[in-house]
């Protein structure tokens, strides 16, 4: 399971695929906009404050959930470590008074390896979740203009496994977006995103033409 690889087909069409596949239909950019915010989940009575740069009030609680991704990274990756170097007596002995150098050096090499990886990773979920409370506590809000297109990755595990990601790509910054969200997007048309600074975290979306 370990050694298991992972390939990644990334479908990035580009707007000259979409204006052959799609037709855009008659919505006017009020009814697409209401149409996007619906599947969405996002409330168009806060496109006022986001307009102004701000995060809206009742914006905060819909993010709270971006938090679980960089706690579970946190805790899995630190409690594995935190229960090997127990298991292994590391703790004890620091605590006995054996010095810190000739632990390290009794560590396998094989371990010293993984636990710097485990570490990488739990340093990486910190990350993220200071740059996710930053958002939520920072009330500020980004917003970009232009075209805008879907986009699929799928990735394939060897065991046949596949998992798919739909994407709303605009002036080329790119927001994750669940697949309902996703199918009521029409290419080409021109948007208005609003977004967190610095998860890049889509909060809210008007059509423009």
């Amino acid at each position: 399971m370990a050694d298991q690889k992972k390939r990644i087909k990334v479908f990035n069409m580009s707007s000259e695929d979409f204006s052959r596949g799609g037709l855009r239909s008659d919505k006017t950019p009020a009814e697409l906009t209401s149409d996007l915010a619906e599947a969405n989940g996002f409330d168009l009575s806060y496109l006022s404050d986001n307009s102004h740069g701000e995060l809206g009030q009742g914006q905060a609680g819909p993010l709270m959930k971006n938090l679980v991704g960089p706690l579970l990274i946190i805790v899995v990756t630190l409690g594995f470590l935190i229960f090997q170097l127990t298991t292994q007596g590391f703790f004890k002995r620091y605590s006995m008074g054996t010095p810190l150098a000739a632990l390290t050096s009794e560590i396998p090499q094989a371990f010293l390896i993984i636990g710097g990886i485990l570490l990488a990773v739990a340093l990486f979920g910190i990350f993220l979740l200071i740059c996710t409370l930053l958002d939520l506590f920072g009330g500020a809000v980004v917003s970009l203009e232009g075209p805008g297109w879907k986009k699929v990755t799928t990735s394939t595990d060897d065991d046949g496994s596949t998992t798919t990601r739909t994407y709303y790509v605009v002036a080329d910054q790119r927001f994750n977006v669940k697949s309902r969200g996703f199918r009521v997007l029409e290419n080409g048309r021109n948007y208005r995103v609003y977004f967190t600074p610095r998860r890049k975290i889509l909060v809210n979306i008007e059509a423009m033409d």
